[in-house]
């Protein structure tokens, strides 16, 4: 019986988890929750936020250097235009999920530059996707 109850609750969890999606397979984030960095840049950021359970009716708001940039659900992405040097990004709970923090990262771009980065969780990491 014990088996049977951890076997439940591993398949809960792994049924939680997020995953990785790839800009071209994510939903664009409506342009009514897109509030900063939508002109054209000398960079450009890409951001997506993993699919999943894990957290999805919760709304994460993204920053670009301290200024609200767009706030995301689950399997979605936004591009960003800014200029070329360094960046601190970050994402804050907001909502019914509010009150858990701010967690930054910084980033470099070069001139003409387009990176990604994805959201995870309440952080945001590099990615290959």
């Amino acid at each position: 019986m014990r088996i049977l109850f951890g076997a439940f609750g591993l398949a809960l969890l792994a049924g939680c988890a997020t995953s990785p999606i790839s800009a071209e397979k994510a939903k664009p984030v409506p342009a009514d929750r897109i509030y900063s960095f939508q002109a054209e840049g000398e960079s450009q950021l890409v951001v997506t936020r993993d699919s999943g359970l894990q957290g999805s009716g919760c709304k994460l708001r993204f920053h670009i250097d301290g200024k609200a940039a767009a706030d995301f659900y689950a399997a979605e992405v936004a591009r960003f235009g800014v200029r070329a040097g360094k960046h601190i990004i970050a994402v804050e709970p907001v909502g019914i999920c509010g009150g858990s923090g701010i967690y930054e990262a910084e980033v470099t771009l070069a001139k003409g530059e387009s990176i990604r980065r994805r959201i995870s969780g309440f952080g945001v990491y590099p990615t290959a996707f």
